[in-house]
């Protein structure tokens, strides 16, 4: 359901406040394992079927040779977007196997923000951001806002940035411009060219990272200054804003999927580029926090989704949160009511646990009192994660090295597909696989069973 941020705040204040009674009732940077994926499930990222996907490589004479694991034919990520590039060629509806944004299209800035720490934000973002690179070969950029540097540890290990960030990587606080690089003038306004070079490219084809550490934090600083030199010229939550909008004019969308394709073959050097050209959506992972800075991302955002765990606790904390942020938001429309938040916008609760009543009852009660704020599906508690966690991986790239911890990793696998097709549901209508509706189906008619 679309509206503005300040609505879906509104709502969830009030569903929040309705909840609350019942309440008070009762890193060791390691190598990146870089996975491959077998035909059939290939053929389920391009949402074709396996004899489709079978057929198609024996006809095509540019189709990857992949390599053998047992009897299986596997690919890696590389080959999965090559794949893709092939059948987007051809087909009648190329947006099927590279959902590329075109030129007159919005450009989707979606926010993962929380103002709790350890409610699987992170997580959840960069599940998010994978989902759609290998399901819909989408272009995403990742602009990680917390100094600690968590989304970030997901993603280095690759390309530009084999190793974590140094001191003088430009992070979110130079996207912004919020640092004076001209004594002359308080802040500094990039060029789209110099914003999209602070886009690091990741070993996720296509997906690319502003990354974080110590240094993001100074953004509430770099703000403070600007307020106390009441700086003209630009208000204090519109610096990333502009910027995205700067760097989203001058990138924008040329390549065409029937370009990348020559006489049957992929032209390499096209696909590498039109990866690169620009950007389908942006995902923002926010700090763990209600800060100046943070009020810039929700400024810059079109959708909001606020990961948030179920105990009594972490519901008052998300209620002081989202009261906090929309009485912020309020301040500012009352003097500059701008276009902001368009898109849907919703409540992820996470980590529940199955057997746990009080998460189960948490869940029910803000599906009942705020129904069109609160996603159904949601990210179940999990042991299997903790071990793709513990070397920063998602459950899209660990490699289990035992069969016993495979089968822990494919249910969450599952549970992941769920939750991200749900979002795609609300953000991208008629791009959803049906992942969602299965997953709730299954869910809720097992609780009915277990009553």
């Amino acid at each position: 359901m679309s509206g503005s941020i300040e609505q879906f705040l509104q709502e969830l204040e009030r569903g929040l406040d309705r909840t609350l009674v019942s309440v008070n009732k009762e890193l060791t940077l390691r190598e990146r394992i870089k996975r491959s994926w077998s035909m059939r499930q290939c053929a389920r990222f391009l949402n074709i079927s396996h004899q489709h996907l079978t057929k198609f490589a024996k006809d095509s004479d540019d189709f990857p040779a992949g390599r053998h694991v047992g009897r299986e034919r596997v690919f890696t990520l590389g080959e999965l977007m090559h794949i893709r590039a092939l059948m987007a060629a051809s087909a009648k509806r190329p947006d099927h196997f590279l959902a590329w944004r075109k030129a007159d299209d919005p450009l989707p800035v979606i926010s993962f923000a929380s103002q709790k720490g350890g409610t699987a934000k992170s997580l959840s973002a960069a599940h998010f951001a994978q989902y759609l690179s290998l399901h819909y070969g989408m272009r995403v950029g990742v602009m990680d806002a917390d100094p600690q540097s968590t989304i970030t540890l997901y993603f280095v290990g690759g390309h530009e940035m084999p190793a974590l960030p140094a001191d003088d990587t430009p992070t979110m606080v130079d996207f912004a411009g919020l640092f004076q690089t001209d004594e002359s003038v308080p802040y500094t306004e990039y060029d789209a060219k110099a914003l999209d070079g602070f886009f690091k490219k990741t070993s996720w084809p296509g997906i690319r990272l502003v990354p974080a550490h110590g240094e993001t934090s100074e953004g509430e600083i770099q703000i403070a200054r600007l307020l106390r030199n009441e700086t003209p010229g630009k208000r204090f939550y519109r610096f990333l804003r502009d910027s995205i909008e700067r760097w989203k004019d001058g990138n924008v969308p040329t390549t065409r999927p029937y370009e990348l394709v020559r006489d049957g073959k992929v032209d390499k050097e096209k696909l590498d580029a039109a990866l690169h050209e620009t950007l389908d959506c942006i995902i923002i992972d926010y700090q763990p926090a209600l800060t100046l800075f943070q009020l810039n991302n929700v400024m810059a955002s079109t959708s909001l989704i606020i990961p948030q765990t179920m105990k009594g606790f972490d519901i008052a904390t998300l209620s002081t949160f989202v009261t906090g942020l929309l009485t912020m938001l309020r301040h500012i429309f009352a003097t500059d009511r701008i276009d902001m938040g368009g898109a849907a916008h919703m409540l992820l609760p996470t980590i529940v646990q199955r057997t746990n009543e009080q998460d189960l009852t948490q869940v029910g009660n803000l599906l009942e009192n705020c129904p069109d704020e609160v996603l159904p599906v949601f990210y179940l508690r999990s042991d299997s994660i903790a071990n793709a966690s513990d070397v920063y991986q998602s459950v899209y790239e660990y490699e289990p090295d035992t069969p016993g911890k495979k089968k822990g990793i494919n249910r969450f696998i599952e549970n992941a597909d769920a939750v991200n097709d749900a979002i795609v549901e609300r953000l991208w209508p008629g791009r959803e696989r049906g992942y969602a509706k299965a997953w709730v189906e299954d869910f809720y008619s097992f609780e009915e069973e277990d009553a």
